[in-house]
């Protein structure tokens, strides 16, 4: 896989430092997996944030959808707008998942070249030690088929090193294998011999047996269904891992969906529960043993990451956090409408009130306007009353005085005349002021 080399290098130097440490291709393998997939963790967490956001998203979505189900333009500029508005990026979660596929396709090619990652083997070696295998022609051109050897198909093909550690041993091979190699020059073989290098071969070679077979042959190999055998367990633990991932990410995402059916949600559940699960049974039938070990252990990785994913971000979780928020915030501005209802009433009814007041103050002021003055009333009416009735007696008694006077008398209530007035009258000056007597003193 020349393409992906430039990835291939460096997990080829993660994968062979575990495999010092370990001296197990298998556990290698597992540990290899999960130490990519935790430094790939971050990634797989910025797509469930993703995923987790759109959850949050999705009440209101929904009833966006309901509005504006005849107007697909009208949703659509509405929906973008939600998005834009909350800071979501409909391909966030894209990214990720992009670069996880390529780093996948990188350790594929770490694990079908382990010659070249774990044993260390320049690949002038390893090409060498492939032509010395490769299956004879006949006069025609045409290949010889021999289980023994290598086609050249496969000498060009992913499993090449995989297809050469499981003939190397056969017939003549390995001294055919070790005269390619010795007919390399000094600086390839970087001071080892052709033995050495086939001993490293062997070492490899030998952490491929599992239960006394070999994991380089494929478990639907040329013998067919009549061949069945151990290694029929790695395709069916291969489909079993690929259902429960697959069931567990349907569960969560009928969380995420709050058990509602989405329009195409029936063509991703026969996508999980079907094709991927047959996809991956299919595959390590046709695949060496040794890779259907890695998707194995690929698929229980990738079980484990989901489980944790969903603890951090759980999509159904949200969505129900959001819903419930959704109705909180529902609540209050009926609660606030229904206080700013009352309020405008309120102040309706003072507007009303005032404005009865005012009214009936200036019909009050037009009809005192309109109205003739009148003298002032007494403060005591009875008080009026006596002074009336006491005038009214005084007059009486005035009329009956005057009818009984003599003639000359001041009439009642008349003041009397001065005395020199009434000596004038009669002609007679009045009397001189007599002094007062003056006592003696004794």
């Amino acid at each position: 896989m020349p393409g992906l080399d430039i990835l291939a290098i460096p997990l080829g130097w993660i994968l062979w430092f575990i495999y010092s440490l370990v001296s197990n291709y298998f556990v290698a393998i597992f540990l290899f997996t999960l130490i990519v997939r935790a430094a790939t963790f971050p990634l797989s967490l910025k797509s469930q944030k993703a995923q987790a956001d759109r959850a949050r998203l999705a009440p209101r979505l929904e009833r966006l959808q309901k509005k504006y189900a005849k107007d697909p333009k009208k949703l659509q500029e509405k929906q973008m707008s939600l998005y834009e508005k909350e800071g979501i990026s409909m391909t966030g979660g894209c990214l990720p998942m992009v670069i996880q596929m390529i780093v996948l396709f990188g350790i594929i090619a770490v694990i079908y070249s382990p010659l070249t990652h774990l044993a260390r083997i320049p690949s002038e070696v390893v090409s060498a030690s492939i032509s010395a295998v490769m299956q004879e022609t006949d006069a025609d051109g045409n290949e010889i088929s021999d289980p023994n050897r290598i086609s050249s198909a496969d000498s060009r093909g992913y499993y090449r090193e995989l297809r050469l550690l499981l003939v190397m041993d056969k017939e003549d091979n390995a001294a055919a294998i070790k005269e390619n190699i010795s007919a390399l020059s000094d600086d390839v073989l970087d001071g080892k011999t052709a033995d050495e290098y086939y001993e490293d071969m062997l070492d490899i070679r030998g952490d491929f047996t599992f239960f006394g077979q070999t994991l380089l042959e494929n478990p639907w190999n040329e013998r067919g269904i009549s061949g069945i055998n151990i290694l029929w367990l790695i395709p069916l633990f291969s489909g079993l891992t690929a259902v429960g991932s697959s069931l567990l990410s349907m569960y969560y995402s009928k969380m995420a969906t709050g058990g509602q059916k989405q329009a195409g949600q029936g063509c991703s559940n026969v996508m999980l529960l079907g094709l991927m699960p047959l996809f991956s049974l299919y595959i390590t039938f046709i695949v060496p043993g040794g890779v259907g070990i890695y998707w194995i252990c690929s698929n229980l990785i990738a079980l484990l990451q989901t489980f944790l994913l969903n603890k951090i971000y759980n999509p159904g979780k949200i969505r129900a956090q959001a819903e419930l928020e959704y109705e909180e915030r529902r609540k209050r501005r009926a609660e606030d409408k229904k206080r700013l209802a009352e309020a405008r009433a309120r102040e309706e009814e003072e507007a009303r009130r005032q404005a009865a007041e005012e009214k009936q103050k200036a019909l009050e002021k037009q009809k005192a306007a309109n109205t003739p003055k009148q003298p002032p009333a007494s403060k005591n009416p009875n008080k009026k009353k006596r002074r009336e009735n006491s005038e009214g007696t005084k007059a009486l008694d005035v009329a009956g005085l005057k009818d009984n006077q003599e003639p000359g008398m001041p009439s009642p209530g008349e003041p009397a005349p001065a005395p020199e007035a009434a000596e004038e009258k009669d002609g007679k000056e009045p009397p001189e002021p007599q002094e007062a007597p003056q006592q003696t003193e004794e």
